[in-house]
Parts: C-alpha cells; sequence; structure tokens
C-alpha cells in the first residue's frame, strides 16, 4: 500500500470528503455592505416621510371640504328659513334692538342674524339643529369665536361652536339692484339676497412648502403661514323678502 499524506494520529480530525474551510468577509466587503444598507435605508425613510406628508395633506383637505360644506349648508338653510311664518303671522316682524321693523335679516360685513316664525305643524330647526316647538319668532346669529371658527347663538343664548375651520366670514346685502356692505344698507327690510365668502383653513401648519395666495373680498392676500387657505362663496336669495314697512323717508334714512 502506497504512503498516505493525511496523519491519523490521535486527537487530529479527519476531513469529511469535500470539506472546505470557510473563511470571514474581509473589511472592504463589510464597509460595502454597510454603506449599501444606508442607501435603502435612507430611501425607505425618504419614502416613509413622503408617504405621511401626503397623509396629512389628504387628511386636512378632506377635513376642509367636509368644513366648507357644512357651514355653507347651515347658513343656506337659514337664510331660506328668513322670514318665514304662517298666514296668521304675515308681515308681523317688530323691530328689535338688531332688527328693523319688517326687517327679516341684518348685521354687518362679518355677523349675520336672521329671523324667522317656528311652527307646530311644521317641522322647523334652528342653526344648532334644535326643533323649534314654539310659534314663536326665533332669532339666530352666526359669528366668528376669539380662535376664529364659526359660532351660532339661538334668541341671545350663549353661542355654540359648529366649525372650527372658518377662519374669516365676508357679508354682502343684495338691496336696490346691487351688493352693499353693512354700512350701505339704508333698509334692511328691503333687502333680497345675502352674499357670503368664507375662509377655510387647514388646522395644521407646515402642509406646502410656499405659503399659500388667495382671493377674498375682492382682495389678494397671501398667507402669513404654510397652512391650506380655501374661499368658498354663496349668494343665497330671501324667499320671504316682506315688502318695505310704510315709515317716513326721515325714518328710513336714520334706520
Amino acid at each position: 500500500m502506497g504512503s498516505s499524506n493525511i496523519d491519523y494520529r490521535p486527537g487530529f480530525e479527519r476531513p469529511s470528503p469535500g470539506c472546505r474551510h470557510q473563511r470571514g468577509v474581509s473589511l472592504i466587503e463589510l464597509m460595502v455592505s454597510l454603506a449599501l444598507s444606508m442607501i435603502v435605508l435612507l430611501g425607505v425613510i425618504d419614502l416613509f416621510i413622503a408617504y405621511q406628508q401626503q397623509y396629512r395633506l389628504q387628511t386636512q383637505l378632506a377635513q376642509m371640504q367636509e368644513s366648507g360644506r357644512f357651514v355653507t349648508d347651515v347658513l343656506t338653510r337659514e337664510l331660506r328659513k328668513a322670514g318665514y311664518a304662517g298666514w296668521e303671522k304675515a308681515q308681523t316682524f317688530p323691530a328689535t334692538s338688531r332688527f328693523a321693523h319688517g326687517a327679516i335679516v341684518a348685521g354687518d360685513d362679518s355677523t349675520l342674524n336672521v329671523r324667522y316664525y317656528g311652527s307646530r305643524d311644521v317641522p322647523v330647526q334652528n342653526c344648532l339643529g334644535g326643533r323649534l316647538e314654539s310659534a314663536d319668532i326665533t332669532r339666530t346669529t352666526m359669528s366668528l369665536n376669539a380662535s376664529q371658527g364659526l359660532n351660532c347663538a339661538v334668541n341671545g343664548a350663549s353661542s355654540q361652536p359648529l366649525d372650527a375651520n372658518v377662519e374669516a366670514m365676508t357679508l354682502r346685502y343684495f338691496i336696490e339692484g346691487r351688493w352693499r356692505r353693512a354700512a350701505d344698507v339704508g333698509d334692511w327690510a328691503s333687502v333680497k339676497g345675502v352674499s357670503i365668502e368664507l375662509l377655510v383653513a387647514s388646522r395644521q401648519d407646515g402642509l406646502v412648502d410656499t405659503a399659500s395666495s388667495y382671493v377674498v373680498d375682492g382682495e389678494t392676500v397671501t398667507a402669513s403661514d404654510h397652512r391650506l387657505y380655501r374661499v368658498y362663496a354663496m349668494s343665497v336669495a330671501l324667499r320671504n323678502v316682506l315688502s318695505p314697512p310704510l315709515v317716513p323717508a326721515q325714518d328710513e334714512s336714520s334706520s
């Protein structure tokens, strides 16, 4: 038998057939692997941040659209009820501290007052959704609160918040064939329509890289922050306009 190079001395393990000696990775291979892993990780992080930003943007847009739809719906319903009265109540809107005789709307350029009768027979709701069980006159006031949200007050009670995304509300009144500011309305009983512009803003800041610009009340405004802004405009004709009260021209000019 020929001699063999394999050592069969005690304590020496015979190598298995086909077994290869394993080696560790080199430092250069380790550094390349770490660099590739970091590139992949940074890509995943950038993708996650972009997805989160897009999610915030879409969520805020949806909230703004819902706010605009809800507030315009409430205001439209209130104005369509303005002057509502049963046949036996016709032409019985007396003068008060906020309303001229016969007037069914009043206010200024950012506050709207509306009045109408309730009904025991027909379901009539106020701006807060409460049903009017009494046939007495109901007065509602729509105005902005200190936090730039829209409030509703019924019959002089404490205001209740309706929406927190409304930044501004601009009102114009249609009388004598054209739209006027509140200071130019001489006879409130002759107002035949109300135009409303609502500026709705997102609650979160930092949604856009460049400050938004919008047109409200005929002026272009650039925001001082990086929130989203949308303007909702509507004009509502008053369905229940009463005939102007027969008062002396002197009182009419001073009302």
